[in-house]
């Protein structure tokens, strides 16, 4: 009908009815927090839930043989480890690679007294083939070319 106003009801809009009271509110609103409580649990749930992980070992680690005891042990532990991992200058290690500094700190296992009589061992080993022409066994170790000559000085 021209000019008659057709009601049309909107989606999702409320349906007016009486209002609602005290108790209907309660109770609605206890609804919606037994909903919001519940999701929280589940999330919670998921968040914190243990999972197995196996262990992913390829090599495990081998046992970790003592320490050498002396100064001469000490530096022939050092020339094979330099020969097992390689040599490098300017770094005690580059990750894989050893000084000789880096080689003999590794060989003595911790023990920098045993360490700094190993060096200073070395040192005069140094001292005695070219006088004078080092200051310090890294000095030394940074003028070198190669590993051999590291390695010789290292196992005499």
């Amino acid at each position: 009908m021209p000019g008659s106003a057709v009601e049309t009801p909107v989606v999702g809009a409320a349906a007016a009815g009486p209002p609602l009271t005290l108790d209907e509110r309660f109770a609605l609103a206890g609804l919606a927090m037994d909903h919001r409580l519940a999701y929280a649990g589940a999330a919670i749930a998921v968040s914190t839930a243990h999972i197995d992980i196996p262990e992913i070992l390829v090599d495990p680690l081998p046992a970790t043989a003592p320490a050498p005891a002396t100064v001469d042990a000490v530096l022939r532990e050092a020339g094979r480890l330099i020969t097992k991992r390689g040599w490098c200058r300017r770094w005690l290690t580059d990750g894989t690679a050893l000084c000789a500094r880096g080689a003999i700190q590794a060989a003595a296992g911790g023990e920098g007294a045993l360490a700094d009589d190993a060096e200073a061992a070395l040192y005069a080993a140094i001292e005695r083939e070219q006088p004078g022409a080092y200051l310090s066994v890294p000095d030394w170790n940074d003028q070198q070319t190669g590993a051999a000559a590291v390695i010789r000085m290292l196992n005499r």
